[in-house]
């Protein structure tokens, strides 16, 4: 179960006003599907979409680096139509970036709204990329084949540019570092610097990405693109 909290930080900026996360002991974080039990079976998740009114798992400086605030850590991955995607290539546009598996019942939640996310900003400065964590060849197709995504689907096959975006405190108990971001969502400024950042919160599972859309009208508005 996911801790009871002790007090509201503020993360985030600009004309939404603070988004609201809450300091919680990050060692006993129950989310997602980084080997923690999620609140609902597989077979229900799709169905579940509470959506906090502010996110509620937010990556604070509590939880180590990258945190709000931070530059994005550079990468250079393969999408699915063999072209080269290097983060740094894509400054000077808001970048959402999420990370998923096909295995995940709370990215498989996620995926068709990433979708529409992506529909929904296309033209206006705002490019979706998502990074595939460690999965095998057949993993990495099943989430393609899934829903068919206009943007790139980036395979980061031994998960070690995941990891880099893997706060230090958070999960702590979790060897494998790059597990702990699965369905975790970025948005990223046009200089680089990341202005959003939440990991899967299992008890209020945010699929349509509403704060994550938030954040991007929020800087597109910063830049006057809204």
């Amino acid at each position: 179960m996911i801790p009871i909290p002790s007090q509201p930080v503020a993360v985030g900026r600009g004309k939404w006003g603070a988004f609201l996360a809450w300091v919680v002991f990050p060692a006993t974080l129950s989310i997602g599907c980084a080997g923690a039990t999620a609140s609902a079976p597989p077979s229900t998740v799709s169905a579940i979409d509470t959506t906090p009114g502010e996110p509620s798992i937010a990556v604070t400086s509590d939880m180590g680096s990258p945190h709000v605030g931070d530059p994005a850590p550079d990468f250079e991955l393969v999408a699915q139509d063999g072209s080269h995607v290097k983060l740094s290539s894509l400054h000077g546009q808001v970048v959402m970036l999420a990370f998923v598996t096909s295995w995940c019942p709370f990215s498989e939640a996620e995926q068709p709204n990433l979708k529409e996310l992506a529909e929904d900003y296309a033209g206006k400065n705002v490019k979706v990329v998502a990074v595939d964590i460690k999965e095998d060849d057949a993993g990495y197709q099943k989430y393609l084949d899934r829903v068919k995504l206009p943007f790139p689907v980036l395979r980061d096959a031994t998960g070690e540019v995941t990891a880099r975006f893997t706060p230090d405190h958070a999960q702590p108990a979790i060897k494998d570092r790059s597990t702990v971001l699965v369905t975790s969502n970025l948005v990223v400024d046009p200089q680089g610097k990341i202005v959003f950042f939440t990991m899967v919160d299992t008890v209020h599972f945010d699929a349509r990405l509403v704060n994550a859309r938030r954040a991007i009208d929020d800087e597109l508005a910063r830049a006057g693109g809204v």
